[in-house]
């Protein structure tokens, strides 16, 4: 503002100037203004649109139309459409008032006791003519409850209808808002299915907010009690060794299941999970448990402790290698050494095992140098059969009425069958592994032999057939002896041997398998679905999964519960 000096006078004046004003804007001239009421749409200019009214006021987008706003910014191929204008963010929702007049009708879940002490209260007023009045204060699923009388001023204390717990800081927690979690941790059902079943049962559940915070509570106390749960395996399994007379070294089985199977070109997986299984019980225990997650749900974190265990840029293919490593590291500090390691057929194995044991012996910390490493049986029994039903295009006396489809693949499931059933009763009739490997390689030979009808070493070398007693081809193709030329039989050893040859018989001479670890996975993702990802409670359901196999679903659910 320009300020006028009159020197004659001594003072300054504060009088505005009696010329006119310059005009801001010229005649004709549109002004191309925004105010915070106008929605900018892509594709309108903003001077072909008029002035919005004073009266109209902004209106927030609801979550859906958002999300829908920015589908549609997407399609149209708009540049930064991955970002939302300020008048397009939803707005967010307020959670509704705690208290409240208790005059609709709806549930609640009370324990007896407490209503009974409320109904005490209520009693001992002596009002004669009592007009009650009920409030509700809302903590998620539990409720307290506080009752006034208008006639005689009677105003109880406001009591808790359900059981409350201790916790680390703060006021008691209500126990209803755990236990209604707990049916999350230890199934498959998510939260909004139990939101749903509460929502029938005229119950308000309670919000999102609450019982995430709730189920991760229990995630971290199922996690510390399987792992505790674990250390007790290795120390119970280390036991009955001793007491069966042998040193406390374990045979393990160890398998890895993803999320979604890596494939050659495409990773879609984000997480997986490994497990350590010892063979020498009955009750298939778990030793050990590590996970790979790529997930974490902060946004500045450097992720030192947190849900996030594997490198983003890593692939999660290579994982197999560095759960292992992890597993091993948790047994190798407990009362059992590792005798022997059964994995998969899988290429990455047999070098982590080798690179962890020279990488450890160097420390001395470890009770045996070395592990023997075997692959699975049940594994080698499916690429026996996958071998020989592929090998139908090099077979060429098949007689023509017979399908050849059928017939291969009636052909590979009997082959499959013969050879597990030799190598399972020669390994109980063997002592030693010299033996049931000299044993095995004539056993194999000699099938085909007996699948042609000629049985003249059926006696010496086979523990199956029993044409002599039986004279029955039943459980050949058809039940008919193979008519096969040599020439295809060749071919048809030949694939047996590519899996059963010498060194073959060598993985598989204890004919271990990885049965417990593949229905320990299946648990796993049981409790935790492919479908879905859980960025921070992915250990806690693997854990979850873990101690139910350990003790039962029942006592781990108490043992969470007394937690």
């Amino acid at each position: 503002m320009p300020f006028n000096y009159r020197k004659s006078a001594g003072n300054i004046s504060t009088r505005r100037s009696r010329g006119k004003k310059a005009t801001q804007f010229k005649l004709g001239h549109k002004p191309k203004w925004t105010t915070s009421t106008e929605i900018h749409q892509p594709g309108v200019s903003s001077a072909s649109s008029e002035a919005p009214k004073a009266s109209k006021r902004l209106v927030r987008l609801t979550d859906k139309e958002a999300r829908d706003s920015q589908f549609v910014r997407t399609t149209a191929g708009l540049a930064q459409a991955d970002t939302l204008a300020y008048t397009l963010r939803p707005k967010p929702e307020k959670e509704e008032k705690t208290d409240c007049e208790c005059d609709r009708n709806e549930n609640f879940i009370v324990n007896n006791e407490k209503m009974l002490a409320l109904i005490k209260d209520v009693h001992a007023s002596g009002c004669k003519k009592p007009n009650m009045k009920m409030k509700v204060t809302r903590a998620g699923l539990c409720v307290y409850i506080c009752v006034k009388c208008s006639y005689c001023g009677f105003n109880s204390q406001t009591l808790p209808m359900s059981d409350t717990i201790q916790t680390a800081r703060g006021p008691p927690a209500g126990f209803l808002n755990y236990l209604v979690a707990m049916p999350v941790l230890k199934s498959k059902i998510g939260m909004d299915d139990v939101a749903t079943v509460l929502t029938w049962l005229n119950i308000k559940a309670p919000c999102k907010q609450t019982f995430q915070k709730k189920f991760n509570d229990l995630g971290q106390a199922q996690t510390e009690l399987s792992d505790k749960q674990l250390e007790l395996n290795q120390d119970y399994v280390a036991n009955v060794m001793k007491k069966a007379g042998f040193e406390p070294e374990v045979d393990i089985q160890f398998d890895v299941a993803y999320t979604c199977r890596p494939q050659g070109g495409c990773e879609k997986s984000t997480q997986s999970f490994g497990a350590l299984v010892e063979h020498n019980t009955g009750q298939k225990l778990p030793l050990a448990i590590a996970m790979a997650n790529k997930h974490c749900r902060k946004r500045y974190c450097r992720h030192d402790n947190c849900s996030k265990t594997f490198a983003a840029e890593a692939s999660i293919a290579s994982s197999e290698r560095v759960l292992l490593h992890r597993s091993l590291d948790k047994v190798k500090d407990g009362p059992l050494a590792v005798r022997s390691i059964t994995t998969d057929s899988g290429t990455q194995s047999a070098k982590a095992i080798r690179d962890y044991y020279e990488l450890k012996k160097q420390t001395n910390h470890l009770k045996k140098q070395t592990a023997t490493h075997y692959k699975c049986f049940v594994h080698k029994l499916r690429a026996l059969e996958r071998h020989v039903r592929a090998a139908k295009s090099d077979i060429k006396s098949i007689p023509k009425k017979y399908n050849k489809d059928e017939y291969m693949r009636k052909l590979a499931s009997c082959l499959r069958c013969r050879v597990r059933i030799e190598l399972e009763r020669l390994r109980k009739q063997s002592c030693s592994d010299e033996l049931f490997l000299r044993s095995a390689k004539f056993a194999i030979e000699n099938i085909m032999h007996c699948f042609s009808g000629d049985h003249k070493m059926c006696k010496e070398r086979s523990r199956v057939c029993t044409y002599r007693v039986t004279s029955s081809y039943k459980h050949l193709p058809y039940g008919e002896p193979l008519a096969l030329q040599e020439s295809d039989k060749k071919i048809i050893l030949g694939n047996i041997n590519k899996t059963f040859d010498a060194t073959g018989l060598k993985e598989v001479a204890k004919l271990f398998n990885t049965n417990a670890c593949e229905s320990l996975n299946a648990s796993v993702f049981h409790y935790a679905p492919k479908t879905s990802f859980y960025a921070r409670n992915f250990a806690a359901l693997c854990h979850s999964a873990v101690h139910t196999r350990s003790m039962g679903p029942s006592k781990s659910s108490m043992k969470v519960a007394e937690r």
